[in-house]
């Protein structure tokens, strides 16, 4: 009885064919993947488009300054991210997908208290 496996040589093959095809594959999926980040950021980018002309329509068509009190010395200084906030309610776009630190805190400036 004569068993049939599979030589040296054939089996080298076989590897050295499954790592050709991961090596075009694998610069095909980082493409992708930038494609995909990059897509990502454009919808941040609506978002908080729409955010900010949803916060200018309850304002009078008015855009925040950069930095205001809203008139009373009183009050610590807003910024249009702080007075904004609360039509955006999703702080993490602020922070680009393409800039790979897409798992850090939000700054601490951004998430200040808004009332």
């Amino acid at each position: 009885m004569k068993h049939r496996g599979f030589t040296l040589i054939e089996l080298l093959v076989v590897i050295a064919i499954i790592a050709i095809l991961a090596a075009i594959l694998f610069p095909v999926f980082a493409q992708a993947k930038r494609a995909a980040k990059a897509s990502a950021d454009l919808s941040n980018q609506k978002q908080l488009t729409l955010g900010l002309i949803m916060y200018a329509g309850d304002t009078d068509d008015i855009f925040s300054d950069a930095n205001s009190n809203d008139g009373d010395s009183n009050t610590f200084t807003r910024t249009w991210v702080q007075k904004s906030a609360p039509y955006i309610k999703n702080l993490p776009i602020f922070q680009s997908p393409l800039d790979g630190k897409h798992d850090a805190p939000v700054a601490s400036w951004a998430t200040a208290s808004c009332e």
